[in-house]
Order: structure tokens, then sequence, then C-alpha cells
């Protein structure tokens, strides 16, 4: 497959829209909208795991969480053009057709028949993930809502029945289909554990048009692309052996809830993975750092270890996330949107077709490409002694205890990278120093969020820090590749 090179790239693009204006660690990362000017040949809602939930008790009128989120981000991606919409599994919380019933019904309110209100049809891209498959096993709503003939109320029972009914199409375990000349394959998840398409894929990708970009969807990450290989839920990594054969395919997955604000969630090797992150609520399922951990994470090198921690887990409800994808001749522009307040979750990813053999997305030139967060000038911590009571549970007693708080402002001076988390290292007079690490207050939302541009509070347990005597507390924000912007520091004799 051909390629063409940066000057090519610049020569052809530049020009009309501005690449000159990214700098030159950003050339693959630029300011929303920036290239989004001209026609595009094709426009790409894509969303994951929208968790549409039926609430109520047996005998109660049916009431849903999730859809209203649902006909927001659908509305958004029809005002912008839309020709079809992603959706990359978990659209039934707890895999009962009444939820995928309410999904069609959402779909069809805002497209009607399938179109949009200029005329132009919208195609459904869907695929099922394992909630769709067997949600009625998670937390035994089902078997609450409906009795012991629950079993009749699931998509499980009758998959492509029910998909048939919901969605007035044919079900098919592997589907493709094309979109303005755009090829589109997707696997449903439909076993008790995901066993991917990769046979499909071997025998089938090869008749895509070699000369465009294809896309490929299914639940799980492929094993070791987007997030890298340590993100939670990732296949068996089948689906990346068979995608390696076509350097035009772009695999759209969900399942981990990981943020698109993360820029590892887009992966350039033989291919490209992207994570679509989640519509209905961020997660926080990360071991990046093992064994060290993020004292706001809900995993950790032990029970007992989270269970002593001051700092709850970050309540990260709120992330309802989106992605806008406009192709090009010569480039696809993706758009990652924060659905609650419309905002921007980060630059466009600007990638350039054909696939460049430099692979820009790939993750060595991205950790060394994206800038670091910086504090805005000015900015202090604030550090103080305080009384904190731990999780507990797991066996360990929840107590109140004397703490180190420390209140680290938001890292986000303008034209710096986007902060992820925190490296915090307390270091005592004794010699003795250790690193603790915490997300970043609202790493998952916009960046124009209230919630990125407020403190993180950071907390430890007095008595179980190494270091004594007068403590120098250093404080570093990390993107999410782990590089560093200028720390503040601090020293604080209140804990003697």
């Amino acid at each position: 497959m051909p390629w063409i090179d940066r000057r090519g790239f610049l020569k052809r693009g530049g020009a009309a829209f501005g690449f000159a204006a990214l700098g030159p660690r950003g050339l693959f990362a630029a300011a929303p909208g920036a290239f989004a000017a001209g026609r595009p040949n094709l426009v790409l809602g894509i969303l994951s795991d929208i968790h549409v939930q039926l609430a109520g008790a047996a005998g109660e009128p049916e009431t849903f969480y999730a859809d209203g989120v649902l006909r927001k981000a659908l509305e958004w991606f029809r005002d912008q053009g839309a020709d079809a919409v992603a959706i990359c599994g978990d659209l039934a919380d707890s895999g009962l057709v009444a939820e995928l019933d309410r999904v069609a019904q959402t779909w069809f309110s805002v497209f009607p028949d399938g179109k949009a209100p200029d005329g132009r049809s919208v195609e459904k891209l869907f695929v099922g993930g394992n909630h769709d498959w067997e949600g009625f096993l998670y937390g035994g709503y089902a078997k609450r809502r409906y009795g012991d003939g629950f079993m009749e109320h699931t998509v499980r029972s009758d998959f492509a029945g029910a998909w048939r009914k919901a969605f007035r199409e044919e079900y098919s375990p592997v589907w493709c289909k094309t979109v303005k000349g755009y090829g589109f394959a997707g696997a449903h998840w439909t076993g008790d554990g995901y066993h991917g398409a990769a046979g499909w894929i071997a025998a089938n990708a090869g008749s895509f048009d070699p000369s465009k970009p294809f896309f490929y969807l299914q639940h799980p990450p492929p094993k070791d692309t987007c997030h890298g290989p340590f993100v939670w839920g990732r296949d068996d990594g089948s689906t990346a052996v068979a995608l390696s054969r076509f350097p035009n395919a772009i695999a759209l997955s969900g399942h981990s809830h990981a943020s698109i604000g993360d820029e590892r969630a887009i992966w350039q090797g033989a291919f490209t993975s992207i994570g679509a992150g989640s519509l209905r609520y961020t997660g926080l399922h990360y071991h990046d750092l093992r064994p060290a951990y993020r004292e706001n994470d809900a995993i950790g090198g032990s029970a007992a270890e989270v269970a002593a921690r001051l700092l709850r887990r970050m309540e990260t409800g709120d992330g309802h996330q989106g992605i806008l994808a406009r192709v090009f001749d010569d480039r696809i522009v993706f758009e990652r949107r924060d659905i609650a307040d419309m905002g921007s979750i980060g630059p466009d990813w600007v990638m350039p077709l054909p696939a460049p053999g430099n692979k820009p997305f790939a993750f060595a030139s991205r950790a060394a490409s994206c800038p670091a967060p910086e504090f805005p000038d000015g900015a202090a911590l604030s550090v103080r002694v305080a009384e904190a009571k731990n999780r507990g549970g797991r066996g360990v007693e929840q107590k109140s205890q004397k703490a180190l708080e420390v209140t680290i402002p938001a890292a986000n001076r303008k034209g710096s990278g986007r902060v992820f988390d925190y490296a915090i290292e307390i270091a005592g007079a004794d010699g003795k120093a250790e690193t603790r690490y915490m997300f970043a207050e609202g790493f998952h939302r916009s960046r124009e969020s209230k919630r990125a541009n407020s403190p993180s509070v950071f907390l430890v347990s007095a008595a179980g820090l190494a270091a004594k005597g007068d403590l120098k507390i250093s404080v570093w924000p990390r993107n999410s590749f782990g590089r560093r912007g200028a720390p503040l520091a601090a020293v604080f004799g209140g804990l003697r």
C-alpha cells in the first residue's frame, strides 16, 4: 500500500488547513476543528459502552438510565452531518430485550427510518458486548424484575430475533457493510468469553479497497494495541494477529471504559487501533504503574493495601465520552468530546492517509512528542495535617487517623499538555523518600470543565510514611505517557 511522507502530506494539506500552526511537536495533534475544514468523504460518530439500563422493581413502570445521554450524543452526530454511527458494544446493561428496544427507540427518534432531517441515510454500525450477551448474570436484576421466567426477557434467549425486532435489520455474528465507499465489519460478542473474529478477518478483510481505510468493530480492545498491554478487558490476541496483514485497517473497540483523554487510546503498529471510551462512565482500570498504584484507583498490590488507603476511588460516573471522525482523501480527523458539556477532551488526532510508514501514533513517537502538562504561573502547594479515615473492608478496620494532606492546584497552564496524573514525592530529613501517584481531578472530563480545573487533594497516613522529620514534598504533573512537567515543592514540618 503506498504512503505519503511528511513533506508530501504538508504540501497537500498545509496551505488549506493550517498544518504549520501545529508546531514542531504537535504535527498529529491539533486544536479542535483546525483540520475539519472542507467537505469530508465520510463522517462517522463513534461510541462504546452506552449501557442503557432498565430501572424499577417488578410491576413498576419501565424507566431507563443513560438513554438521555445517548440521545444527546446521537443528536450531536446528526447535527455534525454523520453518515453512520458506530457503537462498540454493551448497548443493553442487563442484557434485556427492553433495554435493547430502548436503544433502538432512541436511535429511530433521532434518525426516523434511518435518516437525518436533510434526507441523508445514517447507517447503524453496532456490535453487542458482554453485557448484551450475559448482562442478566450481573447483579441479579433480571430475576428480581421478572422472576423465575426472566430468561425469556433476555437478549441472549434469542439474540437474532431481539436484534431484528429492535433495529429492523438482519443479525449476523459478523457483519459487513459499506458506507459511502468505505468498508465496515463488526463482530458481536457471541460466547461466554470473547472468541473474536480472527478467522473472518483473515478470510475476508482482503476484499476491502486497499487504497482506503476500512473499519473493524469489536467490543474488547485488541491485545497489546490501544491503551497498551495493561488495559483491562483486552482480547486473546488473535484479532491483532489477523489485522496485522492490513495496514489500512482501523480497529474500534470499548469494554475497558478507559478514557479517550488518555493519548494511548490511539495506537499505530501494523494497523491502527482506537479505544472508544464509554458513554456511560469512565473506568479506572490501570495497571501501568505496577508495582506502584494510584492512590485514588480501585486496584492495588493487595485488597488490604487498597483498604488501608485514605483516598477513595476517584468518582468518574460523570465521564460521558464520544468521538467524531471525519474522513478525507489525505487524512482522518478524530474529534474527542465530553458529551456532558460538549467540551473538548483533547486535541484532535489527525491521521495522515494513506497510512504513513513512520506511524505517527505509535506509542514511542507519541511519548516523545506529546507535551508535558505544566502548573500555571504562581501556583503553589498547600500542605497541612488532617484527620481522615481509611477505606476499610476486606478485614481491615476503618478508623480515623492523622494524615498528611496536600492540595495540588490544577496543572492547566494554557498551551501545555493535558495532565493525566500526579507523582508525589515525600522526602524526609532522615534521607528516606517515597513516591505516590494519583489521578488528576477531572482527567476524564473536558479541558474546560470545572472538574478538570479543580485542585486534586492527596491524603496519606502519617504513620505509614517512611520519611521522618521535616518533609520536602514535590509534585510533578504527568501526561498519559508519564512525561513530567516542572514540579511544585513545599517543605513541611508539621508532622513532627
